[in-house]
């Protein structure tokens, strides 16, 4: 990590699909679809 000041391309890939991928357990785990579930995302963030 010392040597690169940048962030590299497939760390942030790899955030996005945790991200993505608890987001929708979550959502699922509630009972809830994932297009009425996306008006509620707003909220965690």
């Amino acid at each position: 990590m010392a040597e690169s000041e940048s962030v590299p391309f497939w760390w942030i890939v790899l955030f996005l699909v945790l991200a993505l991928g608890s987001g929708a357990a979550v959502v699922f785990s509630v009972g809830g679809s994932l297009i009425s579930g996306a008006v509620a995302l707003p909220f965690f963030f």
